[in-house]
């Protein structure tokens, strides 16, 4: 497996940028490995390299001035942007650079990339994946890491590499044969998305027969804070 590290995650002996040219002409290289690469270098996992962000993760474009924007690889006419701000990760991975990249999920860093690389991107649960040596936003309630991929089979062996033991409950989970009738979703429609791509989620939804429930207008209230 080739794994691809967000450059937002300390590795030995190499400066965190954070995306910065400031920090990376004045950092300081890591001393150790953050722990949530334990699980890799337990494996040997190969790591071909740190990618590229937004500067400080703070944006979801995935722009950077400084090392340059990551390119997404549906570039044609249109320059499309890669998403941020794990920008690095998701293009590492969607143009085979890597099979798995870890990326940093605060409010959407790893989800948004994976949507416009075409890739699949997984915000873990907070807390789940240890955030030491992790360049912090808002490690006490927000900040994650988590596994980006192109398929499922991908992005199941590296979230074990996030959490050991992963792959094998997924797998006994699959062999469950679960029923997607059973699994409720919440689903909530926010004010100037593009009705297209509320369509498309839409009937992906219905066609898999989740039970979808319509979140109201107190709940969006209480989620965008004015309530």
């Amino acid at each position: 497996m080739r794994l691809a590290v967000k450059d937002l995650i300390d590795i030995k002996g190499v400066v965190t940028t954070a995306g910065s040219e400031y920090v990376a002409k004045t950092g300081a290289r890591a001393s150790r490995d953050a722990e949530c690469l334990e699980g890799a270098r337990r494996r040997n996992v190969h790591i071909v390299g740190k990618t590229n962000l937004t500067e400080f993760a703070f944006g979801g474009s995935g722009l950077n001035q400084y090392f340059g924007t990551p390119k997404n690889r549906f570039n044609g006419k249109r320059r499309l942007i890669p998403g941020g701000s794990s920008s690095g990760s998701a293009v590492a991975v969607a143009s085979g650079m890597a099979d798995v990249a870890f990326g940093t999920d605060t409010a959407g860093s790893v989800r948004v990339p994976a949507a416009c690389c075409g890739i699949l991107g997984l915000k873990t649960t907070f807390r789940l994946v240890s955030l030491k040596g992790v360049f912090p936003l808002s490690p006490d309630n927000l900040d994650t890491v988590g596994p980006m991929a192109k398929d499922i089979p991908h992005l199941v062996q590296g979230m074990d590499l996030l959490q050991e033991g992963f792959a094998a409950r997924h797998k006994n989970a699959v062999g469950a044969k679960p029923s997607a009738r059973v699994i409720r979703i919440g689903r909530l429609h926010v004010d100037g998305t593009d009705p297209a791509i509320d369509k498309a989620l839409d009937d992906a939804l219905a066609a898999k027969h989740f039970r979808v429930v319509k979140l109201d207008r107190a709940f969006k209230a209480k989620w965008d804070g004015s309530g």
